[in-house]
C-alpha cells in the first residue's frame, strides 16, 4: 500500500510562479509572480526529482517513452509552513471578515428574492452588520483553527496570517532576445515579479504519494528509493531548492479530523458547506457539474483565477481554464444525508477533482447554513 508522506521544499532564491496572465514583451510589460504555485508546478518538480535520484527506473522510463507520470505520482495538498513554530497555513476561507484591528468576523449566506436578480445562486454571503469589516484576502488561517475554531464559529480563536507576513516580492527587469542572432530585440523590455519568503521561517510543505504497487507492476526488476533529502529546480526559472523529508503532527491531525467530519456529516442535514484548501480548474461551468442530488446555491470567492500555461518551443500559450482559487467557499443543498451520505460525498469527491494526481481540487467538507427572510434559520 502507498504511504503519503510530506516534503518541505524551501527556496534557496527567489522564485517566479506564473498565474494565468500571457507573457507578452514589450515596453509596459508586467508578469506578477504567485505567492504559492500551483500544484501541478510541485508535481513536475517532485517527478522529476524522482527521476534524477533513480537512474535505472529513467532510464526504462525515457528508453520506453513511457507517459505514466500520473499513475506513478500524486501531489496532495500543498501548505505553509514554518519551521520555527511547526505551524501549518492554509488559504483562509473566504467568509471571514476582518477590520483594520485585526478583529475577525463570519459573513453569513441568505436567502435573496431570484425574481429581482441575475444572480445564479439562491443565496449571498452578506457583511456582518459591522462597519469597518472586509472580506478577507491575501490571508493564510492556522491548520489546526479550521475544525476547532473555524468551524465552532469561535472567531476569537482563529489565527490569520497576512501575506506579507510571510511573502515578500521583488521586481526584475528583462528583455527579449532574438532566437536567430541573440541580439536584444526592440520594444521586447518587460517586468517580472519575484517572489520570496519574508524570513528563513518558512518553506512550502507538500503531500505526495509514489504508487509502489503500480511501480512494481509495470516496472519489474526496478528498484527505486523514495526521496529523502536534496535539491531540486521550481518555478519558471527553475530556481533550486533544498527538498526533505518530514513529519507534522498538525498536518496529521487536519487529515484525521477531516476524515472524521466526512463520517459525522451521516445526519439528517441538507446544507453542506465546502472550503477549497487547494487551487481548482473545471472544464465546464461549476453550477453544471453536479448531479440532481447536489445543488449549488451559494458562492464566496475572489475574482476567478485562470490556469493554463506557455509553450516555450512554440512560443503560444497552452489551453486556458477558469478556476476557482483555494479559499473559495460552495454552499450546497442536497437530498438528507441520512442514508446516501457516503454516495454524495463520494459524487462531491469524483466533481470536484479530489482524486486529481497533479494536486487540484483539494478541500475540507462540514455541515453548512444559511438564513431565509423572516424564516428561522435553514440548515
Amino acid at each position: 500500500m502507498s504511504i503519503i508522506n510530506l516534503i518541505s521544499i524551501k527556496p534557496c532564491d527567489n522564485t517566479f510562479f506564473r498565474d494565468g496572465q500571457v507573457f507578452e514583451r514589450g515596453i509596459n510589460s508586467f508578469i506578477s509572480s504567485k505567492n504559492t504555485p500551483y500544484p501541478s508546478v510541485f508535481f513536475g518538480a517532485i517527478f522529476t526529482m524522482f527521476l534524477a535520484e533513480n537512474d535505472n527506473f529513467k532510464e526504462m522510463f525515457f528508453h520506453e517513452n513511457r507517459y505514466d507520470h500520473e499513475e506513478i505520482l500524486t501531489i496532495g495538498q500543498t501548505y505553509l509552513l514554518n519551521n520555527e513554530t511547526k505551524a501549518v497555513y492554509v488559504s483562509a476561507p473566504k467568509d471571514l471578515f476582518i477590520n483594520k484591528y485585526g478583529d475577525i468576523a463570519f459573513g453569513k449566506f441568505r436567502e435573496i428574492n431570484q425574481e429581482y436578480h441575475s444572480l445564479p445562486f439562491k443565496t449571498i454571503l452578506e457583511n456582518p452588520k459591522m462597519k469597518d469589516y472586509q472580506r478577507i484576502t491575501h490571508q493564510y488561517i492556522n491548520l489546526k483553527n479550521i475544525f476547532d475554531a473555524y468551524r465552532e464559529k469561535q472567531y476569537l480563536r482563529i489565527e490569520l496570517k497576512d501575506e506579507e507576513d510571510i511573502f515578500k516580492k521583488n521586481k526584475k527587469i528583462g528583455i527579449g532576445l532574438s532566437k536567430e542572432t541573440k541580439i536584444a530585440e526592440e520594444s521586447m523590455l518587460y517586468q517580472i515579479e519575484q517572489t520570496e519568503f519574508a524570513s528563513n521561517h518558512w518553506s512550502f510543505l507538500v503531500e505526495y504519494k509514489i504508487d509502489a504497487e503500480y511501480l512494481a507492476l509495470q516496472y519489474k526488476g526496478v528498484k527505486v528509493q523514495d526521496l529523502n533529502k536534496g535539491y531540486l529546480k521550481l518555478g519558471g526559472e527553475n530556481k533550486a531548492c533544498k527538498f526533505e523529508k518530514v513529519e507534522n503532527q498538525a498536518v496529521k491531525k487536519f487529515c484525521q479530523d477531516k476524515a472524521k467530519t466526512k463520517r459525522e456529516l451521516e445526519v439528517n442535514n441538507t446544507i453542506l458547506k465546502i472550503i477549497l484548501t487547494s487551487d481548482l480548474f473545471l472544464e465546464e461551468n461549476i453550477e453544471n457539474i453536479f448531479e440532481d442530488k447536489i445543488k449549488l446555491i451559494g458562492l464566496a470567492n475572489d475574482k476567478p483565477i485562470y490556469i493554463g500555461g506557455y509553450d516555450l518551443e512554440k512560443r503560444q500559450a497552452r489551453k486556458m481554464y477558469k478556476g476557482y482559487g483555494a479559499g473559495t467557499i460552495l454552499l450546497m443543498e442536497v437530498d438528507s444525508l441520512q442514508e446516501n451520505s457516503e454516495e454524495i460525498c463520494q459524487m462531491i469527491a469524483q466533481k470536484l477533482g479530489q482524486s486529481n494526481p497533479r494536486g487540484f481540487g483539494k478541500y475540507v467538507i462540514m455541515k453548512g447554513e444559511y438564513s431565509c427572510p423572516k424564516k428561522e434559520q435553514k440548515a
